[in-house]
């Protein structure tokens, strides 16, 4: 094919004849020269004046400067910012869990246990997941019983953090999703720690359990530098409480991964290190027991029971009842046994021996009669003629036993009860007799621990109340009465309490005089290095009196297990004290209590025992301690360290 060199030359029309169109049409019409000379500088300006030149070069100078300052923005400045960001499309870090620690009790028996598992993660992966990778993630869900909605959330999460799609998986179940995952970008099974509680009614409320981050948690624990995959303590027990001890330090691996996501090879390793065990005070073998007799005595009551070492405030025990298994919620509850739990009249998720608030009944005649004895109001031979009950102004207070107890000195009024004897006790001046007055009681029970946290190492302490004349006119918009004292003066009225408040003023008589803050762990023990940290017990306050008047104390206690109401434990080998209390209950039968220690005379354990509406201390509260410090004295005081 013939090609013209001549640009104004087309095929098909012969030179002159195409020269002589132009020149008509160059006759015919007025063209400049400026249209005729392309290319020339001079003719470009006559077509654009000096300023839009100017102007033009000004924008294409500013433009590439532009370029040049994002350059090196993008090279220099920013380089290793993403450089990083595309090295993470090939490098991935996973984090290795720790062994979560050990939970021992004084006499080294172990409480928890950590139990390999296997559990289903779906890792985010960087970009869009293609339809067909996606549908095999899918048929995977399905398989699992998970819901179109569910399967969803998971495939369009985003980041780098792992997700929980399944856990606690059957052998069988973790072999076959392992084959099925080779081929599924996004999906691992890994191995999983479950916490398993052998004990796992005794021990519910004293330990709490194990489980995943909640939602409400995220903000909290990613300020930590936790992973969201993780489990961490709940339910207010020792394993939220030392968290962190019971956690340890991840390790961390990082690994060469395909645009999918799947592990190519590893590139470094960082083992994790495994959390501190955790040796308690408690003693295993009497909290079972406790558990035992609470469970065949009172099964459909609910209840609490606390025992302490008088000594420095060990706590030995610590039951609430009725108690759940914290192994359903370390594996996950469902939804129908959580709503049983929640629905339950007895509400088996309260720790009552921590949280539980009542009114002290008759125990609180024991710190009554020190404070009466501290103040010398009272001495071992100050007597007053109990006749059934008193009357102030038009109103009647009884005692409890019809007709009365006749003469009481302090040691009877303890051992039997006497109302009486409190009640001229309490006012500051009652029927000729000099009382302490209520600004002095309240100060005494504040000295001994009530309305106030003990600082007991458990999440969800209540501190209980005490009520005053001012609380009165703001709360009820009434004022303060004789009356409201003389009830306040046998644990009756507003006065509350908690079963381990109760534990704490009996140590006190116990040990004659010293307040301890009530601790359940004693050591915790760094299982790489072996370090040991004793924590060492802590006095709240001492010297709440003389060791003469705790001694007369003491010794009313003592009467009431061999003459008054707690008599049924006057057959022990071994001699106790103790103090029976029935308090009026808001609804139904009053509250049972009984609150004591052994030995009488160098005591190593205090027993306090609460049942609601379990009516008189004698009847319902008195035969649970019978039961337990029967099986203390021979299994723990005669040597015998077994369970």
């Amino acid at each position: 094919m013939w090609k013209s060199r001549d640009p104004f030359i087309m095929p098909g029309f012969s030179a002159d004849r195409r020269r002589g169109q132009v020149e008509n049409f160059y006759d015919s019409h007025e063209v400049s020269e400026s249209f005729l000379v392309m290319g020339s500088s001079q003719t470009l300006g006559r077509l654009i004046g000096a300023s839009k030149q100017r102007l033009f070069l000004g924008i294409l100078a500013g433009l590439f400067l532009l370029l040049a300052g994002r350059l090196v923005y993008l090279q220099f400045l920013s380089g290793s910012e993403f450089r990083a960001i595309a090295e993470g499309n090939r490098l991935r870090q996973e984090w290795l869990t720790p062994g979560r620690g050990i939970i021992f009790d004084h006499l080294g028996n172990p409480l928890v246990a950590n139990i390999g598992t296997f559990s289903l993660f779906f890792q985010p992966v960087a970009g869009d997941l293609q339809e067909e990778a996606k549908q095999k993630i899918s048929d995977i869900f399905k398989g699992l019983d998970l819901t179109v909605e569910e399967s969803e959330n998971f495939l369009n999460s985003s980041g780098y953090l792992p997700v929980v799609v399944k856990e606690n998986l059957s052998y069988e179940q973790a072999l076959g999703l392992m084959l099925k995952v080779q081929d599924a970008p996004a999906l691992k099974v890994m191995i999983d720690q479950l916490r398993k509680y052998p004990d796992h009614s005794s021990l519910a409320h004293l330990f709490g359990y194990t489980s995943r981050i909640t939602k409400e948690e995220k903000a909290k624990y990613l300020t930590l530098d936790y992973q969201l995959t993780e489990k961490v303590g709940h339910g207010s027990g020792v394993e939220e409480f030392y968290q962190s001890e019971l956690r340890g330090s991840f390790g961390r691996r990082q690994i060469e991964v395909d645009a999918l996501g799947q592990e190519k090879k590893v590139i470094a390793e960082e083992p994790p290190k495994n959390g501190h065990n955790l040796i308690l005070g408690i003693d295993l073998g009497l909290q079972q027991k406790i558990t035992a007799s609470l469970h065949r005595l009172q099964p459909h009551k609910a209840g609490a029971v606390v025992a302490l070492d008088p000594r420095d405030g060990r706590v030995r025990a610590l039951v609430s009842w009725p108690t759940y298994d914290n192994n359903q919620f370390s594996q996950g509850i469902s939804t129908e046994n959580y709503q049983g739990l929640l629905s339950n009249p007895l509400k088996p998720l309260i720790n009552r021996a921590v949280s539980g608030e009542y009114p002290t009944g008759s125990t609180i005649k024991l710190v009554m009669s020190l404070a009466g004895l501290e103040e010398r109001l009272i001495d071992k031979k100050s007597t007053i003629a109990s006749v059934g009950g008193v009357w102030y102004d038009k109103w009647f207070f009884p005692d409890w036993k019809a007709g009365g107890h006749g003469f009481t000195n302090v040691i009877k009024a303890l051992a039997e009860s006497v109302n009486t004897f409190f009640y001229y006790l309490a006012l500051e001046n009652f029927d000729g007799h000099r009382g302490l007055g209520l600004k002095k009681m309240l100060a005494y029970f504040s000295a001994f621990g009530l309305g106030q946290i003990t600082g007991i190492d458990l999440k969800g302490e209540r501190s209980g109340f005490l009520p005053s004349p001012e609380w009165k006119i703001k709360a009820k918009g009434e004022a303060w009465y004789p009356g409201d004292t003389l009830h306040l003066a046998i644990g009756q009225g507003d006065l509350l309490a908690t079963p381990l408040q109760v534990a704490l003023y009996t140590s006190v008589v116990a040990n004659g005089g010293t307040l301890w803050q009530p601790q359940i762990l004693e050591k915790i023990i760094n299982p790489e290095t072996g370090q040991t940290t004793v924590v060492e017990p802590k006095i709240i306050r001492q010297s709440l009196g003389s060791k003469n008047n705790f001694s007369i104390v003491a010794e009313g206690m003592r009467a009431g297990v061999t003459s008054g109401s707690s008599r049924r434990l006057s057959w022990l080998s071994v001699p106790v004290a103790g103090k029976t209390g029935t308090a009026q209950a808001p609804t139904g039968k009053p509250h049972a209590w009984f609150t004591g220690f052994l030995p009488y005379q160098n005591p190593e354990l205090v027993l306090t025992v609460l049942v609601e509406n379990g009516n008189e201390g004698s009847e319902t509260a008195a035969p649970i301690a019978e039961e337990v410090l029967d099986w203390y004295v021979k299994n723990r005081l005669t040597g015998n360290s077994g369970n």
